[in-house]
């Protein structure tokens, strides 16, 4: 010990003699060395230290997300609204679940069900340790429950039309089985559907389930969030929904402590919220309000759904649409990326066919030019129709009547009908411009409010309907395009009547086909389509979403409805922190 500290004064009276002896210069240059040294062994830390570290999500904070109307039926069996989808999606959980890649995943479920051979039972097994809110274990009687609620007619759930032809039978406690009258492929989209807790809804009378407390509240389900408090305006209708982390989510708790929901009016109050950051994000932001917002504090995430917007052809009201020259060349005329420009701010997508890309990729964009333009004129002409001195085309057809002959002259017009929002009226008014430069006279004069429309569409008194279709699964094809859904209750509102159509669309719904087979499937339906010519669409809008840019959110991409957004938001999170990757999960 002696000898080390001896050591130690001799080294210290060394340096301090050496220092003594430099030079002013030599000394300058010492210490210039000595800092670059010192910054070199930091910056080489730091770059060692980056490279062994990786950034994670942190845990806690809070988001406060704006919608656009109020949740009033924060019930899977009731929820109408948009604003009702979303608040129930954060509530409550089903036995399946959609993940970030749009699949479905286990959620109150053990795993995905055992199906039957012939394709019409599905038996699931609910979580052991899969509870509600208040604690009580979610069980096959909450299960049977929830979907007798939805079947009641009384009650007049929006899902009952999913729940027709289903039932749903107990083995045990945990255990149920589906049983559907055929084989339905896209069944496990509904188990999805979240799941009611009995014990407090068994003693509300079915006439009541509109108006009980357990809607807005006393909402209790089993998804990642439970509702705290409900602040509600001086009408007594909620403004704001707090909810906090369900710490017993069965998919583990979620990384944001609270979530906030606060209602609005319409969009403009939501960009104002946006502006003053008093929300942190919202979605549904339609692209002529992204240019008042200050992107620079967002990340904007974009995907396309699939809603389909065409024109579709009433030939019954108007005989030139069964001319398949004519709408071969109103096909090729439209310029779907100038619509898409113009009214949507390049926030879309070119369609050309009934299916969306998400459901059968693939599709090309459709490229328009001054060639097609003449293409289109030249189809027309070779067609008959001559360009009259207005610029409009018509066409004369000798009448014979035994010895008579009358001379008709039919006029290449249509009307177009839509509703009444800036989006489509602009869009109708760029395809009358666009179609005049072949000819076709377009009167875009029937323009109407919701209620008005809805009742033009059952009856089916329009020539060309300018309207969007929503399109999850192949259902709603069968819904869309069956000869079947004809009559006025029926959504084929192009009233399209094809047998090999139907036969396809049948297979489709009835059997449980492999993705192959499904995608072979909906290549007929493509070509079949394309050669007779229901309906010409044009464009599929994008869904923007603005959030914060700490906010880091699970990708929105593989979303086929708004509410979409919601499935992973337990694995959201309001910040990172960046830690060694030896202690990352």
């Amino acid at each position: 010990m002696h000898i080390i500290k001896k050591f130690y004064t001799y080294r210290k009276k060394d340096l301090r003699d050496a220092a003594i002896s430099f030079s002013q210069k030599q000394f300058i240059i010492f210490g210039f060395v000595f800092v670059v040294c010192l910054t070199s062994l930091f910056i080489m830390l730091g770059n060692l230290n980056r490279m062994f570290m990786v950034e994670v999500p942190k845990n806690g904070g809070t988001v406060i997300e704006g919608i656009v109307g109020t949740p009033t039926l924060v019930n899977p069996v009731m929820a109408n609204s948009e604003a009702d989808k979303d608040l129930t999606a954060l509530v409550y959980s089903g036995l399946m679940r959609k993940n970030s890649l749009g699949e479905l995943i286990p959620d109150l479920a053990e795993s995905g069900p055992t199906i039957s051979e012939d394709g019409k039972k599905y038996t699931f097994t609910i979580k052991e340790e899969a509870k509600f809110h208040n604690g009580k274990k979610v069980t096959a009687d909450d299960v049977i429950f929830t979907i007798e609620k939805i079947k009641d007619p009384t009650i007049k759930s929006p899902q009952k039309s999913r729940w027709d032809g289903v039932s749903v039978s107990k083995i045990d406690d945990k255990t149920i089985v589906f049983t559907t009258t055929e084989p339905y492929s896209s069944f496990l989209n509904n188990t999805t559907i979240g799941i009611l807790p009995s014990s407090l809804w068994e003693n509300v009378n079915p006439n009541d389930f509109g108006i009980s407390s357990l809607n807005n509240s006393k909402a209790i389900g089993s998804g990642p969030y439970k509702i705290k408090r409900v602040i509600k305006d001086d009408e007594g209708f909620a403004k704001k929904y707090e909810l906090e982390r369900f710490n017993d989510f069965i998919l583990g708790k979620p990384l944001i402590k609270n979530f906030n929901v606060i209602s609005f009016d319409n969009e403009k109050e939501v960009i104002r919220a946006l502006q003053s950051k008093t929300i942190t994000q919202a979605g549904c932001i339609s692209p002529e309000n992204m240019n008042n917002i200050k992107k620079d504090n967002y990340s904007i995430e974009t995907t396309t759904l699939p809603r389909l917007f065409g024109l579709f052809l009433n030939s019954k009201n108007n005989k030139i649409f069964a001319n398949t020259q004519v709408l071969k060349a109103i096909n090729m005329s439209i310029d779907r990326q100038n619509i898409i420009d113009q009214v949507l701010g390049g926030y879309g997508q070119s369609i050309n066919n009934p299916i969306p890309e998400k459901m059968s990729p693939g599709e090309e964009d459709i490229k328009y030019g001054n060639n097609t333009i003449l293409e289109a004129n030249k189809i027309l002409e070779d067609n008959g129709w001559v360009l009259g001195p207005d610029n409009i085309r018509y066409k004369e057809t000798e009448i014979k009547d035994g010895k008579n002959k009358e001379i008709v002259t039919e006029r290449l017009s249509f009307k177009i009908t839509t509703g009444n929002t800036p989006e489509l009226r602009k869009t109708i008014e760029l395809i009358k411009d666009q179609l005049y430069k072949i000819g076709i006279e377009v009167d875009i004069s029937k323009i109407y409010e919701t209620g008005q429309l809805n009742q033009i569409i059952r009856d089916r008194e329009y020539e060309a309907l300018f309207f969007g279709q929503i399109i999850n699964h192949q259902t709603d094809l069968y819904s869309f395009w069956h000869s079947s859904q004809i009559s006025d209750s029926g959504l084929n509102i192009a009233m399209y009547n094809n047998r090999k159509v139907d036969n396809i669309l049948e297979s489709m719904i009835k059997e449980n086909l492999a993705r192959d087979e499904l995608d072979k499937k909906y290549e007929e339906l493509k070509k079949e389509f394309a050669n007779s010519t229901p309906a010409i669409f044009v464009y599929s809008p994008h869904y923007l979403y603005l959030a914060s840019k700490n906010i880091n959110i699970v990708s929105l991409e593989n979303m086929v409805s708004p509410v979409d957004r919601f499935s992973s938001v337990y694995l959201w999170s309001a910040n990172t922190d960046r830690v060694w990757k030896i202690f990352a999960k």
